[in-house]
């Protein structure tokens, strides 16, 4: 789990990992549709302090914050 451009980014399998595989298709897809939602969400949320955000491209660094965070996160993007 990470934070990529301004969104939540989330890696994972439905179960251990096996090379041959050993989860479906359906397995699958309603992972990726589980992570697609809070993705989703996550570009609506300031990752400073859990309130609504929008999208910041004012730093190096982009990311999603409410208007009381941004004032408040340096140039840097350090939260």
């Amino acid at each position: 789990m990470k934070q990529k451009w301004a969104a939540l980014a989330f890696q994972a399998f439905p179960r251990p990992w096996k090379r041959s595989g050993n989860w479906t298709s359906d397995e699958a897809a309603r992972l990726h549709a589980l992570v697609a939602e809070f993705t989703a969400a996550s570009e609506h949320i300031c990752e400073r302090c859990g309130n609504g955000g929008t999208l910041r491209e004012t730093r190096p660094i982009e990311l999603t914050l409410c208007d009381a965070c941004e004032s408040c996160v340096g140039p840097d993007g350090r939260l």
